[in-house]
């Protein structure tokens, strides 16, 4: 994996790039649906905040996927710039699993974009936007595997469990200043109560997907996917840290209004999405590297003579 990484070239790092951008914002938009679903108390001015980013992060998504495209084709070409524009490359890439996820992912994000409709019509359609889009992550990388069905599963409970998680983050920061700190203590209750079922959620997902993957989780730690694991999880471990602490220290200090808790909270959530931002970056290195998909695409479009030099920094 790092020898990979080591003689990566400039389309592969753009595309791992462009990957980490495509979940941060994916995960942002739909988190933030899901944080005025489930934040009964944030005020009306952080619903309608949490509105416009939704759809702000909705479209960023959506281009982003699209280009993902030609930058899959410039790959199958031995990573040059002239594959992103070649018909034959470009046809292909939309016919695999790349392409049907990312057609998948543009409807739900469309979707997403009704949260700015009346409540009654536009939450149950951003709803079902937001299950469209986290589907669409499971049609391609390690879920081609079997069992399907059952990795599918976990790794949709996997991503709308960690995009409750970011999408929390704006709002509580916003409310941690010093004039709402009493209602971000209120929020962050609410938030609390329900990561704690997130939190499970994940455990659960992240652990029964390296089983299944794997077959042993000790046996795992010598392969490139048990490895980028182990750095997810000492990640995820640090924010749960974190995460634990906003809830039996700085929730309450919120709730008795104590001098500097919001400020303490702020600090918090900036060390939280840093760490968050470590793993979707891990995740986009980790899929581009390792897709299994990609290894098919390769050997299709070398047997059809359309690579020109392999290229040595992984799949796309």
């Amino acid at each position: 994996m790092l020898n990979a990484l080591a003689s990566a070239d400039a389309v592969t790092w753009l595309s791992i790039v462009v990957k980490a951008l495509v979940y941060a914002t994916a995960f942002l938009a739909m988190g933030s649906v899901l944080s005025i679903w489930a934040l009964r108390r944030l005020p009306p001015s952080e619903v309608q905040a949490l509105r416009r980013l939704s759809v702000l992060c909705a479209i960023g998504a959506a281009l982003l996927s699209l280009a993902r495209l030609p930058l899959r084709a410039s790959f199958l070409m031995g990573g040059t710039w002239q594959g992103a524009t070649d018909p034959m490359m470009l046809t292909m890439v939309s016919e695999s699993p790349l392409g049907s996820s990312i057609a998948l992912r543009l409807v739900g994000l469309a979707l997403i974009c009704a949260v700015m409709l009346p409540a009654r019509l536009g939450r149950p359609l951003a709803a079902f936007g937001v299950i469209t889009v986290a589907a669409s992550f499971v049609f391609r990388g390690h879920t081609l595997e079997e069992p399907r069905l059952l990795l599918a599963a976990l790794i949709t409970l996997h991503i709308l469990g960690l995009a409750f998680w970011i999408g929390a983050f704006a709002p509580l920061y916003r409310l941690s200043g010093a004039n709402t700190a009493r209602v971000a203590g209120q929020v962050s209750h609410d938030f609390g109560r329900i990561a704690v079922w997130v939190v499970g959620a994940l455990t659960l997902a992240g652990g029964t997907t390296l089983w299944l993957l794997t077959g042993n989780v000790l046996t795992a730690l010598f392969t490139a996917y048990g490895q980028f694991f182990a750095i997810k999880l000492g990640v995820f471990l640090a924010i749960i840290a974190f995460a634990a602490w906003n809830k039996l220290r700085l929730t309450p200090a919120l709730l008795r209004q104590e001098q500097g808790a919001g400020a303490r909270l702020r600090g918090s959530i900036r060390m939280e999405t840093a760490l968050v931002a470590l793993i979707l970056l891990t995740t986009a290195i980790l899929t581009t590297v390792s897709a299994p998909e990609a290894v098919n695409q390769t050997a299709r479009a070398a047997a059809e003579g359309q690579i020109t030099k392999m290229n040595k920094g992984g799949f796309l």
